[in-house]
């Protein structure tokens, strides 16, 4: 097995090679390099932190210099109490895509809009809609802690990057100009590759 560039300790077989044939698939469809530093610092996301635990447990650089897209993996530690005896405490990994944007989003959360999400916003209102796209407001939830400079910041083309996701199931969240996606389902190959994919293409949005 060729050697992996992730920290595999206490990370069971299943993992393991879930990681092997992730890092195969992407190394055959894009040019893929190692980082010393994190692309993403966990703690500036709310996403993790219910995670206070999480590590980095492996960054991957995708299509540098042409595309600011990185792959992070994320190591996050599960603890089962068992009964009378000691707790049985093991490692999963989930990997999320960072994208650096061409603008300043200030901060701003991004996810399919659910029911309740609907009822809530009737009562307490803190979704951004768009006036003159109101089918992108009616699928997505967009939350945003400047209204103004989020809205300048999410254009047209950047909204129908967004409206083409092929991923039920995500979060996306803007610090500034980083961008995360992601969701946590366990790593598989094909969703890997969609989310780099999608992650180089925001990053070339203006």
């Amino acid at each position: 097995m060729e050697k992996l560039p992730f920290d595999l300790l206490k990370i069971d077989a299943d993992d393991v090679d879930a990681l092997e044939a992730t890092y195969k698939a992407l190394k055959e469809n894009f040019k893929v390099g190692l980082i010393r530093d994190d692309a993403i610092k966990l703690k500036e996301f709310d996403m993790f932190a219910n995670h206070p635990e999480a590590t980095i447990g492996g960054t991957l650089l995708i299509n540098h210099p042409e595309d600011g897209c990185h792959l992070t993996f994320v190591k996050l530690r599960t603890v089962i109490q068992g009964g009378r005896g000691p707790a049985i405490s093991y490692y999963k990994y989930q990997v999320w895509a960072s994208a650096t944007l061409r603008s300043d989003f200030g901060r701003v959360m991004i996810r399919r809009e659910t029911l309740i999400d609907k009822i809530l916003n009737v009562v307490h209102p803190v979704e951004l809609h768009f006036e003159n796209d109101p089918s992108f407001s009616h699928r997505f939830f967009v939350a945003a802690n400047d209204r103004e400079k989020a809205k300048s910041a999410i254009s047209s083309s950047f909204r129908e990057a967004i409206a083409g996701i092929q991923m039920d199931d995500f979060i996306i969240e803007i610090a500034n100009s980083t961008l995360v996606i992601g969701n946590v389902q366990p790593i598989t190959p094909q969703q890997t590759l969609y989310m780099a994919e999608f992650a180089c293409k925001l990053s070339t949005i203006k």
